[in-house]
């Protein structure tokens, strides 16, 4: 039974819930029929409403949980490679709704070895780290390791960078090839020319080799 009736909606409600033994957030409410008071008890009808269990909530609690726990142990198990490396300290996670992000701590004259040549050192660190995430199976958000705002000013370099190539590659009408990179670089790329007519973005290559081809479009 999921239909429940009262003198108001709120009766009925109210009724069903003591019913079912149910919180108002753990159910659902469908509204059948307002009711009628009638004229001196004359067509008087009660209100009624369908009120239905949600069964997920305790699913949505325990994926909250696990979600957690999945996190916790990205984080333990990202501490305990830095715990190797030299000349670095310790990652944090930085609150960020884009992705799981931390932040790996370090002096600022050991920064430049910890991010390495473009970005080759944290990236291939930010891609064990994600794959472990996988493992786990938390594909909720992906990994961002970043340290001393390299991310960012990654990223500007990047916008720069492309928004040069497609304009060299209009100019000319040959492609450009950008160096690997990982899918959240390419990503600022192709959002960086999504509005540009003149060229096509794509990516080529496999794993970690893949990269960017800036080509011409066609007249």
């Amino acid at each position: 039974m999921t239909q429940f009736q009262g003198n108001t909606i709120q009766n009925a409600i109210e009724s069903g819930m003591r019913q079912l033994n149910l919180q108002r957030e753990q159910v659902s409410v469908d509204v059948i029929s307002e009711g009628r008071k009638g004229f001196l008890g004359i067509g008087k009808r009660p209100a009624l409403v369908d009120i239905k269990p949600l069964e997920n909530v305790k699913t949505l609690v325990d994926v909250s949980q696990s979600t957690s726990e999945q996190i916790a142990r990205i984080q333990a198990y990202l501490n305990q490679i830095v715990a190797t490396i030299d000349y670095l300290q310790t990652a944090t996670l930085i609150k960020n709704t884009d992705s799981l992000k931390f932040e790996l701590q370090t002096a600022p004259e050991n920064q430049a070895q910890a991010i390495g040549k473009h970005g080759k050192n944290i990236n291939a660190l930010q891609t064990i780290i994600q794959e472990y995430a996988y493992y786990l199976d938390f594909r909720q958000q992906p990994i961002l390791l970043d340290c001393g705002d390299y991310r960012q000013r990654r990223q500007k370099a990047l916008l720069a960078l492309s928004t040069f190539k497609a304009e060299q590659v209009a100019a000319t009408q040959k492609p450009a090839y950008l160096d690997p990179m990982p899918a959240l670089e390419r990503k600022i790329i192709y959002e960086n020319l999504a509005a540009n007519k003149q060229v096509n973005v794509r990516t080529q290559g496999k794993g970690t080799a893949r990269y960017v081809v800036i080509r011409p479009v066609q007249q």
